[in-house]
């Protein structure tokens, strides 16, 4: 139970815990430290000598797993491993290359480092068809330890990752920016994405590749043929992995796990269970535990409404995913067009205020369809199951009439700035909610705006500005904090937006700290799991032809999903 115990903390947790380093941007540091199950790793790791007079002759990046000095280091599952990096110093070499600063405690360059599984075998040099193609990656977040006597020289980066899935896992490492150039604040020029692989090679030996062997016991809790053997997710921060469908057991049931994404990967987390669950059977509980839902964000927050608004019925078919407003398209104008929605009746279980919106949001949208209640998806009977789990179709106890709803005031917000007259100060505050039932739950979605147009000292000042002012405007309300959304590899559609994969991160971890230390806020994390997409993934997914920060429709619905399993389980 130690390990699942260490899990739950780092679910928890989330990205403070992975940062533990951050001393400057996360003040919890100390009293968090001990939650960390990997905290050991890099410690451990520096009994190895760094060799930096070798690894700076060879002139070229390099990333490798400490202590693979034979080329794989063998592990037990659930144990933790030291990545190193050793980066030669690149001088500003033009004036639109200085000026730029990392966020205080986060690295000075930007590199994406992933442990990424190669094969999987058994005792008996078989290939477990469980992991077959599977490639579970695992991000390595990377921390600065170079000595302030070598920065001229070499930057050098450590990162800690905790390995649970039996295999031969090996590194995939990239520069993404050097010099601080990923976190470009307003004013600064906005560098291009650009990849630089590092070698992944031993320091002393070019031609052996540097890998972790995770060994086979198909016991461990956490083994994936024992999935079915944990317990429901009750948080939305539960760390996992992605396996292809056609891997998983005949056994397993379609609704005892989540849909799978674009490429065919489920998302399974390693400590407890997802299972699908209907908006009637989510509406049902939420009608009952949290009937006045008050929701403050963008327009992610606005796509994340869409499937809970339609009944699930948003860019939820097989030939629609490819249109542009499912990949990332957000125009108000092409909410909900008529010719790809004929006759598409509003679900009655949700009350959408007209007045918590603008024209620009939802309402407007849904005043154009049919107004009589229909319920897309009718609950039949209970589904049948050996294990008392609860299906798609369940019916909770006393349920009777489907004039079952809660209600949901919307209303748009640019993060902590004030911006094309949205602005928090003048929107949230206790007039402007008084006219509506009193808040049972407040989701808070930030990051987006702040981390295009913001810079992260006046973030960290707004940030505890807003948390005070919900704490006051909903002194008995429950809070859920969205994360931002993920990105990578890839230029924005507007040069003036700063985005960047580490300036998205960094904004995240000190916002989802406020929230969960000033108001106890539940995390939705909507950020790690696509950061944990096999390399080839993670590009194809991200690189979209609108190069927004919007995700695209699968991943709403399976955030949704994570979202709906967080309030619901425990509440049957």
């Amino acid at each position: 139970m130690v390990y699942l115990l260490a899990l739950v903390l780092a679910s928890l947790y989330g990205v403070v815990v992975m940062l533990d380093y951050d001393t400057a941007a996360l003040s919890v540091h100390t009293l968090l430290a001990s939650a960390d199950p990997c905290a050991y790793a890099c410690r451990e790791a520096r009994r190895e000598p760094l060799q930096m007079r070798m690894l700076e002759q060879s002139g070229e990046p390099i990333a490798y797993v400490v202590g693979s000095s034979q080329g794989a280091k063998t592990i037990q599952p659930q144990q933790c491993v030291c990545v190193r990096a050793v980066v030669p110093a690149e001088p500003a070499r033009a004036s639109n290359q200085t000026g730029y600063k990392p966020v205080p405690g986060w690295p000075t360059d930007s590199l994406m480092v992933d442990l990424v599984m190669q094969s999987s075998k058994n005792d008996d040099g078989v290939n477990d068809p469980l992991y077959a193609d599977a490639r579970v990656t695992v991000s390595v977040n990377m921390r600065d330890v170079t000595r302030n006597s070598d920065y001229a020289r070499s930057h050098v980066y450590e990162g800690a990752a905790q390995l649970f899935d039996p295999g031969l896992y090996a590194l995939d490492a990239r520069i993404e920016f050097r010099n601080g150039q990923w976190n470009a604040d307003p004013g600064l020029h906005t560098p291009d994405y650009k990849e630089t692989p590092m070698r992944n090679t031993l320091p002393g030996n070019p031609l052996v590749p540097s890998q972790v062997h995770v060994l086979y016991d198909p016991r461990h809790a956490t083994y994936l043929g024992r999935h079915q053997n944990l317990p429901l997710c009750t948080n939305g921060a539960a760390p996992g992995r992605w396996i292809p469908e056609r891997n998983l057991p005949p056994t397993w049931k379609t609704w005892q796990y989540m849909s799978p994404a674009e490429d065919g990967r489920v998302w399974l987390p390693y400590a407890c269970r997802l299972r699908r669950i209907s908006h009637a059977e989510f509406v049902f509980h939420m009608s009952r535990r949290w009937p006045s839902v008050h929701w403050y964000g963008d327009s992610n927050s606005r796509r994340t409404l869409r499937p809970f608004v339609m009944g699930g019925k948003w860019c939820y078919e097989a030939n629609s995913t490819a249109r542009l407003d499912c990949l990332c398209n957000d125009a108000p104008k092409d909410l909900f067009p008529s010719e790809w929605y004929p006759g598409m009746p509003v679900p009655h279980w949700y009350r959408v205020h007209t007045n918590g919106v603008h024209s620009t949001e939802i309402h407007a949208d849904l005043r154009r369809l049919l107004q009589e209640p229909t319920d897309p998806r009718p609950i039949l009977d209970k589904d049948p199951s050996d294990d008392g789990d609860f299906g798609p179709a369940h019916v909770p106890p006393g349920y009777r009439l489907r004039d079952d709803y809660f209600d949901l005031y919307y209303r748009f917000t640019r993060g902590t700035l004030d911006m094309y007259g949205s602005h928090w100060e003048r929107d949230i505050t206790s007039a402007a909610v008084a006219p509506y039932q009193p808040a049972s739950l407040v989701v808070v979605q930030l990051i987006t705006w702040d981390a295009a147009f913001g810079s992260f000292a006046s973030f960290k000042v707004d940030v505890e500005r807003l948390a005070n002012r919900l704490r006051t405007v909903y002194p008995r309300a429950e809070f859920v904090y969205r994360s931002g959304p993920y990105w990578c590899c890839r230029n924005s559609d507007d040069q003036a937006k700063k985005y960047s994969r580490l300036r998205f991160q960094s904004f995240d971890a000190h916002a989802r700290n406020v929230f969960q230390r000033k108001l106890r806020a539940r995390v939705w994390d909507v950020m790690s799991p696509p950061g944990q997409r096999p390399p080839e993934s993670k590009r194809l997914s991200e690189n979209m032809p609108c190069r927004s920060a919007h995700s695209r429709a699968e991943h709403i619905h399976l955030d949704n999903q994570v979202f709906m399993n967080m309030l619901v389980n425990g509440q049957e």
